[in-house]
């Protein structure tokens, strides 16, 4: 049995996007050759998003490292980042490799860490975002001279969207993405348009699209037909914010046929939660429309499960290069649910294709198709065999016979 450490920030039973990666894929690992051990930090509930704590530990907690973000060392490596972070911010420059927390994480881990304890790991896989990591990643495979791959969930110097009056810290986002990249011996993403992104930038090095995907049986609340509901569980992020508008534009033209609510469990920003707010009052919604708090895992399952149509955001803007190839994690949860999806965003985006390909719904930023579908075409849309390619248990299994591949190799 081949051992791996994954490098992950978020990590069960915090409940996240990020942590459910390898919270769900860990457990079908040693079905396929590997042992998972896991380096992670301590996170409090409500930190993340309102994210709660209440997401399954897939394996034995002995094999769990957690090592605290909050360094007792203050040598001159902290206080030089200090330094550039304070410069950075007070310039209203934004950097994805530079981060005063993650920073500091390093050097805890590298100060507490018990090498000894873990000399027989055969493969360390660091999981960005945060860049942490990858810097912790890259220094324990040197440390124990075992390969490591990068596994990439966000773009780390091409990301684009920066808030206005912000500044993005191109080059030296790209010299620490080229450092920490340069001596993996496997990248991983999550979308195809990723990998079309790190093929180009890094052609020497075995690249692999590994996707989030869907996890357990399907557990069917029957929709209730007289009480229906469009759901949207997650966060309300500017981009998103946008799609949510339109959503609501055309909320008001299906109510005018018939009776049919939106219930929203947004995590936040608060901010945005406000204007989502401001503007459902301002439209007159605010007898169809429910905002909800964050909730726990099983009773947004419960609610989603039994909603008429479950919805995602994303960009409606074709030149939001990001948004295109970025696939919401939800996404590939709700195609194992029964109700229909449909997504406000691009024509032209990832998330389009994912679920045409699935035949699970429609992405649309157009107000009449959206009124069309929820009206008259959802049921049309109960998903197909393509699914099934999207579980974490499949995905698990790739994965490992990726660290195979990369294990051969060395």
């Amino acid at each position: 049995m081949k051992k791996v450490l994954i490098v992950s920030y978020y990590f069960p039973p915090l409940n996240s996007i990020a942590a459910k990666r390898y919270g769900t894929m860990c457990k079908y690992f040693k079905e396929n050759g590997y042992d998972a051990y896991v380096l992670t930090t301590n996170i409090r509930e409500n930190v993340y998003f309102g994210a709660k704590k209440d997401l399954n530990i897939p394996i034995d907690e002995k094999k769990i490292f957690r090592i605290s973000q909050n360094s007792s060392h203050y040598g001159l490596k902290i206080k030089a980042m200090n330094l550039m972070d304070s410069f950075l911010k007070r310039n209203r420059i934004d950097s994805r490799g530079i981060s005063i927390g993650d920073f500091s994480w390093y050097e805890n881990v590298k100060e507490i860490i018990n090498l000894e304890k873990i000399k027989d790991i055969d493969i360390v896989i660091g999981t960005y975002g945060p860049i942490g990591n990858l810097y912790i990643a890259k220094y324990i495979s040197g440390k124990l001279g075992c390969p490591y791959i990068a596994d990439i969930r966000d773009l780390i110097s091409e990301w684009r969207e920066v808030p206005k009056g912000h500044k993005r810290c191109f080059i030296i986002d790209s010299v620490i993405e080229r450092w920490l990249l340069s001596s993996a011996s496997g990248i991983m993403v999550v979308t195809k348009g990723f990998k079309g992104v790190f093929v180009e930038k890094y052609p020497n090095i075995k690249t692999i699209t590994i996707f989030n995907g869907w996890d357990g049986i399907l557990t069917e609340n029957p929709s209730d037909i007289k009480n229906k509901y469009l759901y949207y569980a997650g966060s309300l992020y500017e981009h998103r914010l946008e799609s949510f508008f339109v959503l609501l534009k055309a909320l008001k033209k299906i109510n005018e046929t018939e009776e049919i609510r939106l219930i929203v469990r947004s995590i936040g920003p608060k901010d945005l939660d406000n204007k989502a707010k401001k503007a459902i009052e301002a439209m007159g919604l605010k007898n169809c429309v429910e905002v909800l708090p964050p909730a726990t895992e099983d009773i947004i399952k419960k609610e989603q499960s039994a909603a008429y149509v479950n919805i995602i955001l994303s960009s409606i803007h074709e030149e939001n290069f990001e948004q295109m190839i970025t696939v919401p994690g939800k996404t590939y949860e709700l195609m194992h649910e029964k109700p229909p999806v449909l997504g406000i965003a691009s024509k032209q985006s990832e998330v389009a294709a994912l679920i045409s390909y699935t035949k699970k719904g429609i992405v649309t930023a157009s107000e009449n198709e959206i009124v069309n579908f929820v009206l008259f075409n959802c049921r049309k849309y109960t998903g197909n065999s393509n699914i099934v390619k999207f579980s974490r248990k499949y995905q698990a299994k790739r994965l490992c016979k990726f660290m195979d591949y990369i294990l051969k190799e060395k």
